[in-house]
């Protein structure tokens, strides 16, 4: 399936494909929840833009504070001031840019899907006509190097600007040795030396303090995520509490799906086994077990699906929902598995009915009592375990029905 989602210069646009993955999720229950973009995303986001931010005021900053402390006529305050100044700023603008982050975050980081619609930053778009997304995945893409259904560059990035800025620090260091062998800028050959030196000092002080502003930064930047990821978790847990409660169901029923075709394999071995070995009584009682335990994921799973139907139906996402598709997997998931538990339930209870029909006849014929004892007890244990189906055929029938 393919979705039109990117524009070029001349307005035309362009389409994606959704991953195979996605679209047979899509295409089976008619619902997927893509997660795309994460806490640590914009964490990562942030990082990179500080080292951008460190690309771009670093040598401006270090000019800025020596010129300031020229003029000042040398005084050493006047630079440190100048740089704690400069970095106060820096400090205040990636701080609301933080802010600015995890409100998008709050807007971006899920991704509703059904056969016909999609949902992003809480608006329904169908998937036929999208050109209203346009906005807001450019702004995403923008912000986090990140395309829809694809991998961030963010790392990338991060990684290419830490080797700018080294690139950067390195290269002015070359450039004012350079000048010292040349001896460019002062004639009196003493003069050069201590002014270069003074230089290099400032220069080497600079960095100093622009490394400690680096691990200030990202020590401050791990705290204040702290509390940005517990507020973005608590936001988005209450914003999207209904698309998160209804991908949880789905999960909750695919565990249980799995757990009843377990069971049922299970059970199907036990009868089969009892059958072999006349229905002995340490085998009733596993197979008396194992009824129980599917009668209890049943009722389980009907109260999930009740739940799950419910919460579609009460959300903003249910116009997106088409039910056809949402009832034929929960008949695959649910409904199809607990009818071959009943079938082979019912089988079961027709293959002790004839049993105890056939050791009635046995008796009937057995004039020793001795010989009719142990054919009465089997007899018992048969009419114990056809009473056990009976009682849990209707309960399945019933767990059948409520799914319909």
């Amino acid at each position: 399936m393919k979705i039109r989602t990117h524009w070029g210069d001349n307005q035309q646009a362009e389409v994606i494909h959704i991953p195979k993955k996605i679209q047979e999720d899509i295409n089976e229950r008619g619902f997927h929840l893509y997660k795309w973009i994460s806490p640590d995303e914009v964490k990562l986001s942030i990082e990179r833009d500080f080292l951008w931010v460190l690309k771009v005021i670093w040598i401006p900053l270090a000019i800025i504070s020596v010129l300031l402390w020229f003029f000042s006529g040398l005084n050493i305050i006047v630079f440190f001031a100048t740089i704690f100044f400069g970095v106060g700023i820096m400090f205040l603008y990636l701080l609301l840019l933080s802010i600015r982050r995890s409100r998008l975050l709050s807007k971006s980081a899920f991704v509703i899907m059904t056969d016909s619609s999609i949902s992003l930053w809480w608006n329904i778009h169908k998937l036929s006509d999208i050109s209203g997304m346009k906005k807001d995945l450019d702004t995403v893409w923008s912000t986090f190097e990140e395309e829809l259904f694809w991998e961030s560059r963010l790392h990338e990035s991060k990684k290419w600007l830490t080797g700018d800025v080294l690139e950067q620090l390195f290269w002015w260091y070359k450039a004012i040795f350079s000048m010292a062998e040349n001896r460019t800028f002062i004639r009196n050959d003493r003069d050069s030396a201590g002014w270069m030196l003074l230089i290099i000092a400032l220069y080497t002080a600079y960095i100093a303090i622009m490394a400690c502003v680096y691990f200030i930064w990202v020590l401050f930047l791990l705290i204040l995520w702290k509390v940005i990821t517990q507020l973005n978790t608590w936001y988005l847990m209450k914003r999207g509490a209904s698309v998160i409660k209804i991908n949880h169901l789905f999960g909750e029923i695919d565990i249980s799906s799995d757990e009843i075709q377990w069971k049922k394999q299970a059970l199907k071995t036990l009868l089969l086994r009892a059958r072999e070995n006349d229905w002995k009584d340490w085998l009733l009682l596993d197979i008396n077990a194992g009824i129980e335990s599917i009668n209890a994921s049943a009722q389980n799973a009907v109260l999930q699906v009740l739940e799950l139907k419910n919460s579609i139906t009460n959300s903003r996402y249910s116009d997106m929902f088409r039910f056809e598709v949402y009832n034929s997997w929960i008949k695959k998931q649910i409904s199809t598995p607990l009818q071959d538990i009943l079938s082979l339930l019912e089988s079961t209870r027709d293959t002790l009915l004839l049993t105890q029909e056939n050791i009635t006849e046995q008796i009937e014929q057995t004039e020793k009592s001795e010989l009719q004892w142990p054919l009465k007890m089997q007899l018992t244990r048969i009419e114990m375990q056809i009473k056990e189906t009976e009682n849990f055929i209707p309960k399945l029938q019933n767990s059948i029905h409520s799914l319909r």
